[in-house]
């Protein structure tokens, strides 16, 4: 079976037909809990009606074959209609898909809502989530603003017993992360103070790569224990440049879950979308690729890293200036989603929050 390659387009009626199809398929899953797949008469009368003759129900069933055995769109069973597949979704959101504008009415009563949050900043994001759930019906997951790599502000150690202490670390961006250490000997108060003021001089406004940088210039020179807190202070800022679950605000969730998509999905299903959404699995795993690139970023199904995902897509945008402070704004909901729209929503409030960055922090 052949696959039609990224690069190579359609003749303009199979285009005609595939947009029709992925058009009827998204509307048929809003009106109905498990709508039927699209029939070549369905769409015969629609295309005849939109474009006139040269769509009568033998040829769209010649072309639909094609497109077939383009893996574009497939038959779910005998004698049904077709649906399309992930890679007709792909073809649909590249190349066929018109992106819908956000009304007036809803540009202004989105940003009434931020404006009576002022520069409250961890209102944006949960005001963020809870728009994007609410306009697309899907769930919504926003992450806080933040460096694009950690970078030391100050951090304390505090003895804990004898041997044990805890390093307390802040970031520039105002994240504060702990980390238990085991020392080589026995550390008092002062001792240890002493030792992280003498850290912070040399380390303060590093990152990861900086500290492990300057660690190895003296790496003779230090004692074990020095070795121990430089060691966890560059472990903790890789981590911190990994977006971690309490980093994100989701919303929608149980809306989603209500919808037509889900009434007759296999519970098991259910219970994996449910886990790898609360627990914030998925992003992270995107977040490098959404943050170095720009605009709205759509995933759809099997391009999902994550399994309970295979059937689901993703729209995702970096807000914030490159390499300045900024977070993720994105959607998760079925690949029978409305594209335009949702593409639409993520990108007004990518620059929303663009603007809000903008004057608060004159990034």
């Amino acid at each position: 079976m052949s696959r039609l390659s990224p690069d190579r387009r359609l003749s303009p009626r199979k285009e005609a037909i595939l947009r029709a199809l992925i058009e009827e398929y998204i509307r048929a899953g809003e009106r109905d809990a498990a709508p039927e797949p699209i029939s070549s008469k369905q769409l015969s009368e629609q295309l005849t009606q939109l474009y006139g003759p040269g769509y009568s129900p033998a040829t769209v069933r010649n072309e639909m074959a094609m497109l077939e055995e383009e893996g574009l769109i497939y038959q779910p069973h005998v004698s049904a209609g077709r649906a399309p597949t992930d890679l007709g979704y792909r073809y649909f959101v590249e190349w066929l898909m018109s992106e819908s504008q956000l009304s007036l009415e809803e540009q202004r009563l989105i940003n009434h809502q931020f404006f009576q949050v002022q520069r409250r900043l961890d209102e944006w994001v949960r005001l963020t989530a809870s728009v994007l759930a609410q306009a697309l019906e899907s769930a919504a997951v926003v992450t806080s603003p933040r460096s694009a790599q950690g970078c030391l502000k100050h951090f304390e150690i505090l003895a804990l017993y004898e041997t044990v202490a805890l390093i307390v670390l802040v970031l520039e961006d105002g994240t504060v992360r702990q980390e238990r250490i085991v020392l080589d000997e026995p550390r008092n108060q002062d001792e240890l103070s002493h030792l992280a003021g003498r850290l912070n001089a040399r380390f303060q406004h590093a990152t990861a790569q900086t500290i492990n940088a300057l660690a190895e210039e003296t790496l003779p020179a230090q004692t074990a224990d020095e070795r121990q807190v430089i060691e966890s202070l560059a472990r903790m800022l890789t981590q911190a440049d990994i977006f971690s679950p309490d980093a994100f605000y989701h919303d929608g969730l149980v809306r989603m879950l209500q919808s037509g998509e889900f009434s007759h999905a296999d519970p098991e299903r259910i219970r994996n979308v449910v886990e790898v959404l609360e627990r914030n699995r998925y992003l992270p795993a995107i977040a490098s690729q959404a943050l170095s690139r720009e605009g709205v970023q759509v995933i759809i199904g099997a391009e999902n890293e994550a399994d309970p995902l295979k059937d689901m897509s993703v729209i995702v945008s970096r807000y914030g200036a490159e390499g300045q402070l900024g977070g993720l704004v994105g959607v998760v909901g079925p690949t029978r989603m409305q594209y335009g729209r949702a593409i639409a929503i993520v990108r007004y409030l990518t620059q929303l929050l663009n603007d809000l960055l903008s004057e608060t922090y004159g990034a």
